[in-house]
């Protein structure tokens, strides 16, 4: 009895098995944090030197407990490469608050910087108030600005 052995040359394609700890949906600034963190095989301890933090402030953004605050938003913008594509979108307030937080600006700085009163800029990032026209040149140059530095 002879054997024959066939010896054949396969290629499979196939995607890498998803992280269980990967977002289902991309949604909030935590979401894009894991995910970019989990496609360059970090730990939260390597990303949170990156940003200067330690990682139970990582931990705590990418469980959504709670928004990293504008002196590190700029760094994490750094860090993931890109601006989350619904900043860019919205309202007026909501495309303010996400320009002051790129820029690490505080409501208090950003309001020094355009004149006017940190009360009223409040009210305008929260949609309940309409800038007037001079306001709103100054806070719409801003978001501009904001968004081309990224």
């Amino acid at each position: 009895m002879w054997l024959r052995c066939i010896v054949a040359k396969v290629r499979f394609i196939a995607g890498l098995p998803q992280n269980q700890y990967y977002p289902e949906k991309i949604v909030t600034l935590g979401d894009h944090i894991r995910k970019t963190r989990l496609e360059r095989k970090l730990s939260q301890l390597e990303v949170g030197k990156l940003l200067s933090v330690d990682e139970m402030s990582v931990n705590g953004w990418e469980l959504n407990r709670h928004f990293p605050p504008a002196r590190h938003v700029a760094k994490i913008i750094s860090f993931l490469g890109y601006i989350p594509t619904d900043w860019k979108e919205g309202s007026l307030g909501k495309q303010l608050r996400y320009a002051r937080l790129i820029t690490g600006l505080n409501q208090e700085q950003l309001a020094q910087r355009i004149g006017c009163d940190e009360t009223n800029l409040r009210v305008i990032e929260l949609d309940k108030r309409t800038p007037r026209e001079e306001t709103l040149r100054k806070l719409t140059e801003f978001i501009k600005d904001a968004f081309v530095k990224f």
